[in-house]
């Protein structure tokens, strides 16, 4: 098996050149990226370069290499050697070719390449668009950040119920404004978190629906937050929001939480009435559960107010209803 070494050279636009083999060429008037043999007491790197060189006049920088290619041409065997190489220069001297082109690197197989040099193609192409998706991927989340980082001081400036209803209706028609509120609610600035947090609830009122696809994060910055007020407006989201819309793999965390936070005590009345709705709903879907949120809701309400008695023994009632 014959090493023979090609170059997939691009320039300073990105664009790859490709050569067309000249007659008296084996392979006459097929497409390929230029190379060589290797000679005697050559390694690859010296061969490329010289192979260049000679064919096209060119000077060439090697950045990389690709996976190495085996091809069994029937009258000879090749062990084709790729390297990725940079160019400063834009029209070649071809000395051995009769044309070429430089090619987007997903246009280089609409050529009618050697059948070594089309695997080549394949695997650059797909390299290039694997690091174009890792540059989009990278600048889009700078672009996060800095969108986070302005709408977190913005919040920081919002001082009445107004304002913070303007941030809820425009952010019920953009998810990733939805988006950064959810993560703002773990801000280490208390305030932050609490407005993040009261604007999605805003968005509860008007638009629960828009939240669904943010619900699991909701759920997850529940027991993480020890900012009490973000806590009272998560848990109000989850309250206004459709039981089944909740993902079932996380029914059961969800429901520890809500019994733990009724059944303390400690935590205010708000946080524990909103769990107590959320878990009737929950029994709905799971009625074995029904006495013992029953259970749960009268200590609660036995030292509670009168109106919180009132809807507790609702409550109770509905649940009686599902057993």
């Amino acid at each position: 098996m014959t090493d023979v070494t090609c170059a997939v050279i691009r320039n300073e636009e990105g664009l790859v050149l490709a050569v067309r083999r000249g007659p008296g060429m084996g392979n006459s008037g097929k497409w390929e990226f230029p190379g060589g043999k290797t000679r005697p007491g050559e390694d690859h790197e010296e061969c490329i370069i010289r192979e260049i060189d000679e064919e096209l006049g060119m000077d060439i920088v090697i950045c990389g290499r690709l996976e190495a290619v085996e091809h069994d041409y029937g009258n000879k065997q090749i062990r084709l050697i790729p390297f990725i190489c940079d160019t400063l220069e834009s029209k070649p001297m071809l000395r051995e070719h009769d044309h070429y082109r430089w090619m987007e690197p997903d246009r280089l197989t609409t050529l009618d390449m050697t059948a070594a040099d089309t695997p080549v193609a394949l695997q650059y192409a797909a390299g290039h668009r694997c690091a174009a998706s890792r540059e989009t991927e990278e600048e889009t989340t700078r672009l996060t950040a800095e969108a986070g980082e302005e709408l977190s001081r913005m919040l920081g400036r919002v001082s009445s119920v107004e304002e913070i209803t303007m941030v809820a209706q425009s952010a019920a028609k953009e998810f990733n404004l939805l988006s950064q509120l959810v993560t703002l609610c773990s801000s280490t600035e208390k305030r932050v978190g609490f407005m993040s947090a009261w604007a999605l609830s805003k968005v509860a009122d008007v638009d629960p629906k828009a939240l669904v696809p943010l619900l699991l994060p909701i759920i997850e910055v529940l027991p993480a937050t020890a900012n009490e007020s973000v806590q009272r407006s998560l848990m109000r989201v989850l309250m206004k929001s459709d039981i089944n819309d909740i993902p079932r793999a996380h029914h059961a965390k969800l429901i520890d939480y809500c019994l733990t936070v009724m059944r303390d005590t400690n935590q205010p009345v708000a946080p524990r009435a909103y769990g107590m709705e959320i878990l009737a709903s929950f029994c709905s879907l799971y009625p074995e559960m029904a006495n013992e949120v029953a259970g749960a809701v009268q200590l609660f309400i036995n030292d509670a107010s009168a109106g919180m008695k009132a809807a507790g023994r609702k409550v109770i009632q509905r649940l009686g209803n599902r057993q």
